[in-house]
């Protein structure tokens, strides 16, 4: 039986012109280039949900132009960026840059894990000692600081609601804190370290190292504070590197044991598709319209999310890390075998799983994270011309 590769080639061998019209089948969605040029990236999954998708968003279709580029240490966590900066968790501190001109604006000597915004403040997880951090956002002057039972391998939550923002330690604390003091206002224990979290409307969703998933409710009941209910838990096979949250369901990206959908709810978690195939993902699925997208050493893949089944793929020529992925408008970029490629969506033409022309662009840089905001990608690397830093695309 011929590899993926062989076949491959062999399609691309028989010509264009044979496979044209024949797009992908089953159910993909037709996206469309975004239109808005102003969008943020606040959140290291973009928003609450971590579908690391913005369906609007402007960014770059073909091979882009650099509009600046600045050393930082080297890159711990993903950026992201709001209140017109970019926010870059580095091994020496936390930087905050221009986004018009790379210019810092701040540092704060921390040692973070991640970084999200909200309401004009950054939350920062600390990577080696049990710390969160509130710094303003313009200034970065720290509003406060709350110690935990343990160090951390997930940024800040900042729930939908703004009344708080949750974050999980590496001992399986969950928390959430009052946005103006840091507060505890209900906590919960996972049976092992938090490394995943996403959240919509009164329900969060925690991924652990020992693979469980769980569904917290919060509720807050006449003679008690506020609590978090668990809803349900589920042992998934590995690892749970990233979760995303939909109206229905949560996905989640396990280490070498695949992609699932959950359902949420009454059906409490039950394993409504399992693509065990699906590649090892680094802290990111991609949920775009009915596809679920992720990269790993192998190259990338897309997913249905209705039913699991293989959409498309493009194999990396040879193991290397990959990226955590995102997307915007019809377009999906990775850190891939140490290139940035970007890729269409819907994944180019061609028969089943295997198709041409879905990659659209490629550039020689190793890829640590990506944000997209301001109709650019901002881009975290350890190797721009022999120094770390963060370069801006657009």
């Amino acid at each position: 039986m011929p590899s993926r590769r062989r076949l491959l080639a062999g399609l691309s061998a028989a010509g264009v012109g044979g496979l044209a019209g024949c797009l992908g089948g089953r159910g993909s969605a037709n996206f469309s280039p975004g239109r808005e040029s102003d969008t943020e990236w606040p959140l290291p999954g973009h928003g609450a949900r971590a579908t690391n998708y913005v369906a609007e968003a402007v960014a770059p279709r073909t091979p882009p132009t650099e509009r600046w580029r600045a050393e930082t240490g080297q890159a711990v966590g993903r950026p992201v960026v709001a209140d017109g900066r970019a926010f870059v968790p580095a091994e020496d501190g936390v930087y905050a840059l221009r986004m018009r001109d790379g210019d810092e604006r701040w540092r704060a000597s921390v040692a973070p894990y991640g970084v999200a915004v909200a309401d004009g403040v950054a939350y920062v997880s600390a990577r080696d000692d049990p710390l969160v951090y509130a710094f303003e956002a313009d200034t970065g002057k720290e509003r406060w600081r709350v110690e935990t039972a343990g160090d951390f391998a997930a940024a800040p939550l900042p729930l939908p609601s703004g009344d708080g923002v949750v974050v999980g330690d590496t001992d399986g604390r969950v928390a959430a804190l009052r946005p103006r003091t840091g507060e505890v206002i209900w906590s919960f224990r996972a049976f092992t370290g938090v490394y995943s979290l996403a959240a919509r409307e009164d329900r969060v969703y925690v991924g652990t190292t020992g693979g469980e998933t769980y569904e917290l409710h919060v509720v807050e009941p006449d003679d008690e504070g506020v609590q978090a209910v668990p809803l349900w838990r589920r042992k998934l096979p590995g690892t749970v590197r990233a979760l995303s949250a939909s109206r229905r369901a949560v996905y989640a990206a396990t280490f070498d044991g695949g992609f699932l959908r959950l359902a949420t709810g009454a059906s409490a978690g039950r394993t409504e598709w399992h693509a065990a195939n699906a590649p090892t993902v680094t802290d990111a699925l991609v949920h775009a319209g009915d596809l679920v997208l992720g990269a790993g050493p192998d190259g990338v893949a897309a997913f249905g999310a209705r039913d699991g089944g293989s959409r498309w793929v493009d194999e990396s020529d040879r193991a290397a890390p990959a990226s955590p992925s995102v997307a915007a408008g019809d377009t999906l970029y990775a850190g891939v075998a140490n290139e940035l490629r970007a890729y269409g969506l819907g994944g180019g033409v061609g028969v089943g799983p295997y198709r041409m022309d879905a990659e659209r662009w490629r550039r020689p840089i190793p890829v640590r994270g990506i944000a997209i905001a301001d109709g650019a990608l901002v881009v975290t690397s350890d190797d721009l011309d022999g120094a770390s830093g963060v370069v801006v695309l657009e």
